[in-house]
């Protein structure tokens, strides 16, 4: 069993090495060898806090999450105008996605065994919860379209995995980052008020 030392600076040092590794080439192709290379630690090292490769990718993952909504809730909580704010979000998501490969894309979404698109999908639904919760109340307010049903964005939320990874849709885009920057343009200014 891994060891609970997440002060540690070699745990911060493995999980920000793995992290740069798996957004560049996926987790497929990244070795337990080169996170240690690229975090220069050694491997008994690794082994002291993670067991594997995936349970360091749901390390990351979580920490990913947490900061998205962590920085959503910051942004929802400002007293600036609801456009400023979906602006904000944008370059939030913008930068979230900058360095993101199509091979992680891949990788969260088609891997069952690994126990990461599960987990992706839970954090997701607590995610779209949230923002949808957010979307009601913006509606209420006047600042979003009316006549937009929460089933809707619903149905859009559970289809923006399969736009990501769809390897055709993919190939139009000089860059994941662009086509997923692509789906939250189109969500935001798809909803606000004309």
């Amino acid at each position: 069993m891994a060891e609970d030392t997440t002060d540690s600076p070699k745990y911060a040092e493995i999980l920000e090495a793995a992290r740069r590794l798996y957004w560049k080439y996926g987790i497929k192709k990244v070795s337990v060898e080169e996170i240690c290379r690229e975090a220069q630690v050694s491997k008994m090292t690794f082994y002291r806090f993670f067991p594997n490769k995936i349970e360091v990718a749901k390390v990351v993952l979580e920490q990913v999450f947490d900061t998205s909504l962590r920085d959503y809730r910051q942004i929802m909580a400002q007293d600036v105008p609801y456009e400023e704010k979906v602006r904000q979000q944008l370059r939030l998501k913008f930068e979230g996605t900058e360095a993101i490969s199509a091979d992680l894309i891949r990788d969260l979404y088609s891997n069952e065994e690994w126990g990461l698109k599960a987990y992706l999908e839970q954090r997701t639904e607590e995610t779209i919860r949230e923002i949808v919760a957010d979307f009601a109340h913006a509606q209420q307010q006047g600042w979003v379209r009316a006549d937009i049903q929460p089933a809707f964005l619903l149905y859009l939320f559970h289809q923006m995995p399969a736009w990501v990874t769809n390897d055709q849709l993919l190939a139009s885009y000089p860059h994941p980052r662009d086509l997923v920057m692509e789906v939250i343009n189109f969500f935001f200014y798809g909803i606000l008020e004309k």
